[in-house]
């Protein structure tokens, strides 16, 4: 049996976007399966499909890239967020970026095949779905735009000011990755600012 309570917060999220009808809601809600994944568990490997896609409802979880032997943080993905690989979950080809926990995650996980039938049988979904895939779009283009526009200094004044939480839940060598600078660097810039 779903764990109702979950279900209903993730439908309110969802409503503040769109606005299914009962029916739809509860095509939704067929396809919803609870998992668990314990910290540091890897949920996307890169090079692997990416056949499930998940609200987070409790956790945390890390894109990254491999590059010469060292991880490079991509995004950080929390509570009524999605985790997985966007473009290797839509496209159905190998995902190029690794994602994973960082805390004992508990998602509610929707399969490829079934995303897509909801999508194809209710207009509702297919809008939510491209409402989804713009957002990614929007937040890629802005993080590119900081990353070749901005002072690193300026890209962590503005993390802490718009995404506090990550500076307090997520690791400092990934947040320095995040940013493009060495861990050193984020203790300084940590020193210097408050928090």
């Amino acid at each position: 049996m779903k764990d109702i309570s979950r279900m209903q917060r993730v439908l309110f999220n969802i409503e503040r976007v769109t606005k299914p009808t009962a029916e739809e809601k509860a095509a939704l809600e067929r396809i919803i399966h609870p998992r668990v994944l314990a910290a540091n568990e890897l949920y996307v490997r890169a090079g692997d499909l990416c056949r499930t896609i998940a609200f987070i409802e409790k956790g945390c979880g890390r894109l990254f890239y491999e590059v010469d032997g060292w991880e490079v943080s991509k995004e950080f993905v929390f509570e009524n967020a999605l985790l997985g690989s966007f473009v290797g979950f839509f496209t159905q080809k190998p995902s190029n970026v690794n994602v994973a926990t960082l805390e004992e995650t508990h998602l509610l996980e929707l399969h490829y095949d079934d995303v897509m039938d909801l999508c194809r049988t209710y207009p509702t979904w297919q809008r939510f779905a491209t409402l989804l895939l713009q957002d990614q779009l929007m937040r890629v283009e802005r993080r590119e735009a900081s990353l070749l526009k901005d002072a690193p200094e300026d890209r962590y004044r503005r993390l802490l000011q718009e995404h506090p939480k990550v500076l307090k839940r997520i690791p400092g060598e990934f947040v320095a990755s995040y940013l493009g600078i060495t861990p050193e660097t984020l203790g300084r810039y940590r020193a210097g600012i408050a928090i």
